[in-house]
Parts: structure tokens; sequence; C-alpha cells
């Protein structure tokens, strides 16, 4: 649903929000007002029921204190003009009914009369008053009314008047919201078609007329600004801009590529560290694509151009002209500079492209890498631990090159692992990444990450992540994997949390080891080893 309402036009959508606001807002109000007239409506009946058996109660002391029937039956049969009162009897103190009328309920000979006052049988309201004399209780009155059928009429009559009221304000906001939408739909209507008629005949020079003076208007005055801006500019770099757009669509496939493997990979920290690799490269690219345009730009081919203009109006007298014209006597020198100066101008931008095309291929094998890793996630995979880091440290070997940290290798495992591939990159991609944070702070000769392995029995191999960095303070050692723990100022405190729940389900743990602020951090990866293959 919510894709198709973002297909929608967007008159559409704003007629669609004012019609579905006016109708919530009726149902509420209406709703409440219901609610509230139904209350009144339940207290105002066991009122009139209350104050009609409170009189004949009165009037039936005599009749209970004789125990004369007939009149019992005769004050019971004035109920009548009491639609509601289906049935009614009175009751002696002793159990006996001295006189009923209509649908009614008492008590059986021997069983105790009901409590006074109201309470509910099925869909009626009972209501029974006690008949005293000077203190002495003669017996009491049942009246039963049928509750349900008033409010089953009450119901009906207001749900037709709720369907009748949304009908007509449904209708009205219809027709105001007709009215009123061209304010807002029409400078978005004229940006859109500008838009439009700009994309489809490159027309830079068209322009959107102001409508309106709002953030509509501010947005137009921005959006012809920038035209102008494209306009001064397109003629002179036509062609630099077409090869920088080439590489950018490259690029966003390639990132679109990525973004698609991380999500349905459910890789948040391994996409978070290929998307920064990926950053950093995309900063070499745009240096490159820059940099040719400015030297494209800055060319001296529009000097050849006026030399052989020079030549071509000089036909037919061309070696007096070289020979004693002060002008034609430089102009064979001015084009051995010029050429020298065009291969040399030829030369830096093939360097340039090379660079930007091996930048490009960089980003596709990371988007490649992570592909891989993307399909196999969730299955338990054999593979040996050193090409595990490897990958890791593949995701993350440019930023810690861009901030001069030494990776240092300390591998001494023979069997390989079992483990789920996606999972335990994830982990190390955390580890990685922050070891790197812990050591921003760190002087650059003194920034050292080392990767070690260990087997330490015959059942579990550990990886161990070791920093330069800041440390852990020993209050924090007991905290550090708690969910929403985290002494960075960026941190989310979910990350070691979920390495640390990631670990166990694969057969593993992690642990966290410091001598305190200022002295490093290490932390232990165990995983359990495969199990050792037969001959």
């Amino acid at each position: 649903m919510r894709t198709r309402l973002r297909s929608f036009p967007i008159q559409r959508k704003l007629r669609l929000v004012v019609l579905l606001t006016c109708t919530a807002a009726l149902c509420v109000a209406c709703s409440a007002l219901f609610a509230l007239q139904f209350y009144f409506f339940q207290r105002d009946f066991k009122r009139d029921l209350a104050a009609v058996g409170e009189l004949l109660a009165s009037n039936s002391t005599a009749v209970l204190q004789f125990a004369y029937a007939q009149a019992a039956r005769e004050n019971l049969a004035s109920l009548r003009a009491k639609p509601n009162i289906t049935g009614s009897a009175l009751v002696l103190k002793d159990g006996t009914v001295l006189a009923s009328v209509g649908r009614v309920h008492v008590p059986a000979a021997g069983e105790a009369n009901p409590p006074v006052g109201f309470h509910n049988e099925g869909h009626d309201i009972v209501f029974v008053e006690p008949i005293l004399l000077d203190g002495d209780r003669l017996g009491v009155l049942i009246l039963n009314a049928d509750y349900n059928r008033q409010a089953n009429k009450l119901l009906r009559l207001y749900a037709s008047i709720l369907v009748a009221v949304l009908s007509i304000s449904f209708l009205v906001a219809v027709f105001v919201s007709w009215k009123l939408e061209r304010v807002i739909l029409n400078p978005i209507q004229n940006l859109a078609e500008t838009a439009r008629h700009i994309m489809a005949n490159h027309d830079y020079s068209a322009r959107a007329a102001k409508l309106v003076d709002d953030e509509v208007g501010t947005f137009t005055d921005s959006f012809n600004s920038m035209l102008e801006q494209i306009q001064a500019r397109d003629t002179a770099l036509r062609h630099e801009i077409a090869e920088r757009k080439r590489a950018e669509e490259q690029l966003q496939r390639a990132q679109q590529q990525l973004i698609d493997a991380s999500r349905q990979a459910g890789m948040a920290e391994v996409a978070t560290g290929v998307l920064h690799n990926v950053g950093n490269v995309l900063n070499s690219v745009n240096v490159s694509a820059t940099l040719i345009a400015e030297r494209l730009g800055q060319s001296r081919t529009a000097n050849l151009a006026r030399a052989a203009a020079m030549l071509r109006d000089k036909n037919g007298g061309l070696a007096e002209f070289l020979a004693n014209d002060p002008k034609g006597k430089l102009l064979p020198a001015y084009l051995a500079d010029l050429s020298q100066h065009l291969e040399k101008e030829r030369q830096e931008a093939r360097a340039e492209i090379e660079l930007l095309t091996r930048n490009i291929e960089h980003i596709k094998d990371i988007v490649a890498m992570q592909q891989t890793y993307a399909r196999v996630s969730g299955l338990s995979e054999v593979l040996p631990v050193e090409s595990l880091i490897e990958d890791a440290l593949q995701l993350n070997m440019d930023s810690f090159a861009r901030h001069h940290i030494t990776v240092v290798r300390e591998f001494d495992t023979r069997r390989p692992v079992t483990v789920d591939k996606h999972k335990a990159l994830q982990i190390l991609v955390n580890l990685l990444r922050n070891a790197k944070h812990a050591m921003d702070e760190s002087e650059p000769n003194e920034k050292r990450l080392t990767l070690r392995t260990r087997q330490q029995d015959d059942s579990m191999v550990s990886i161990a992540v070791i920093d330069t960095g800041i440390g852990i303070a020993p209050e924090n050692l007991t905290r550090i994997f708690s969910h929403g723990f985290t002494t960075r100022k960026d941190g989310h405190g979910f990350g070691l949390h979920s390495a640390a729940l990631a670990a166990q389900q694969m057969g593993g743990r992690l642990l966290a080891q410091s001598e305190g602020p200022g002295r490093g951090a290490t932390f232990v990866f165990e995983l359990p080893l495969a199990a050792p293959t037969s001959s």
C-alpha cells in the first residue's frame, strides 16, 4: 500500500490527505459524542426506572401490609404506560409472590429475595425496590426493563446520523479541497513542467515562473539560479561533464549493488566498513576527474587554432612570412613548444584516466567480495582462519593506511574453523573498526594493530585483536558487552553486544582484556575448530 501511494500524483495525495484527515476527525468527534449520549441514555434510563419503582413501591405499602392481591395486580397494571418495562412483581418478605405481570423472574419458595438496586439479567435491567413501613420491610417490588431494545433503537439512529454526517462532510471536503488545492499544486506543477521541458530538450535557458512567495517560491528561485550556473558552464565543460557522468553512473551502480547485497544479508557493520572504503576511493575518483576537467579547461589548444588561422591567412606568401615577418620567425619555435606542451598535457590526462579506472576497479572488487559473503550468509562452512582475517582487513585496509596504522600478523594455526562466514566477518570488522577508533589520538609511530591466532586445545582457536589505543577502564570491562553501553561520543552501544551474541550462536565467545587507560586493549574471538578429517 505504501509503495502504491508513492506512485500517486501529488494532486491525488493532497486530496487523499484532506479527506482522510476530515474523516478521521469526524469519526473521533462523532464516536465521542455518541459514547457520551449512550452514557446519558443509560443513566436516564436507570433514573426513570428508579423513579417509577419508588413511586409504585410507595403506593403499594398498604397493599403488601394487608396482602391485597387484587389491588397489587391493579398497581402493577398501571405500568403498561411504560413500554420499556416488560415485567413487574410484588413479593412479600416471606418470599410469597403477591402479584406479577409480564416477563419477570421472581425467587422460588425458600429462595432469598434478589439484592436491592440494579442488576443485569441477560439483555434486561432488573430494579429491586424494598417496600418499608415504619422501618419494617414488608416486601420488595421487582421491575424488569428491556434495555437492549431501547439501546438498539438509539444505536440505529446514531448510525444513520453518522453515515449522513460523514457523507455530507466527505462531499464538502472534496469540493473545498478541489477549490483550494490549486493554490498549492499550481507552483509545483509549474516547476515539474519546467523540469520535464529541460530534461526532454536539454534547454538550460528555460526558467520556472515564480507564482508564490513561500517555500516553493524560494525553491523556484534556487532552481532558476541553478539553471543559470549550469547554462554558464555547459558549453565549456560539456566533454568533462560527460566523462564524469559516466564515471558517476558506474559508481552509483556499484554503490547500489553494495547496498542491496548488505541489506539482503543483514551485514550492517560490514556494509559500513565497505561503504567507508568506497568513500575513500570516491575521493580519489573525484580528485582525478576534477584535475582532468581543470587541465582540459586550461588547455592551449585554442592557441594552436590561432596559429593555424595565421598560416591560412599567409597562404601563397608563407615562405616570405616565415623568413621576414617578426611573427613568422617566432612561429616554428612556438609550434614546437606548443606540441611539447600538448604532449605533456596528453600524458598527464592519460595518467589521471588510468588512475580513475584503477579506482573504479577497486570499488568493483570491494562490491564483489561483499556479494560473495552475502550469498552464503547463514551457512556454517569450514575455512582457514587466515583467509577470514585477510578479508576483514581488506575491507578496512584503506582506512588503516589513511590513519597510518601498522598491521602486524602473527598467525599460528593449522586447522580450519567451522563458522558462519557472514557473522564471523561482521564480528572481525567490528573489532577492527573499534581498534582504529581507539587509536585515533595515538601518535602515528605508535599506532600498531596486531592480529594473533592461537590454537588453544583440540576444539577451539582464538583470534586476538590487539591495539595500542586508549585502553579500557577496569570498571568498564564488566559492562563492555552490555546493550547500549559505549564510551564513544558517536557510538550506539550495540556493536559489541551483537558481536558477543553472534559469537555464542556459532559456539564461540568474545572476551575483552586491558591493563587500564592508555595501555591498549585486546579482544579475543574464540571459534570452534573444524572436525579433523580421517585419511
